[in-house]
Order: C-alpha cells, then structure tokens, then sequence
C-alpha cells in the first residue's frame, strides 16, 4: 500500500500528531484541573487577580501556594462519628 518512503513519511507524522494531541489534553487539563480543591483555587484566583492567568503554569502554581488546605480533621462536615 505504501512505499518505504511513505512510511517514512507517515509514521513519524501520526507520532508527531499523536504527541501535539497529548500535549493538548494535559494543557486543557492542567489549566481546568478536575480536583476539587485545584478547581476551586483557580476560579478564586480568576476572580479575585486581574493580571492570573490560569494557562501559565507559574501562577498556577502560586495560586495554589496562595489557598488555604483542609484537613479531613478541619472539615466542618466531618462530625467526628463513624
């Protein structure tokens, strides 16, 4: 079906296609994070900075830095009965 130079050709294209798909997906991903905590750390960024821009890892990061972590002790809705 293909000549030697088609697969030369096609096969690093589809690689090439497959890792641009991957990076996409982990980009979307990171930038809209299904964790609960991360999730809700960036939408208070987004609202309370102007300048924060969720895509860029840096302040990603910061941001998460930024927001206060609760502990399965510190739940309020955790009443302390099993």
């Amino acid at each position: 079906m293909f000549s030697r130079l088609g697969w030369r050709i096609v096969i690093p294209a589809l690689i090439v296609i497959a890792l641009l798909n991957f990076g996409a997906i982990r980009f979307a991903h990171d930038a809209y994070p299904s964790d609960p905590f991360k999730s809700e750390a960036l939408q208070k960024c987004t609202a309370s900075d102007p300048g924060f821009v969720r895509f860029f890892p840096g302040d990603r990061d910061r941001c998460y830095a930024r927001q206060p972590r609760q502990t399965r002790l510190e739940n309020p809705t955790n009443t302390g009965q099993n």
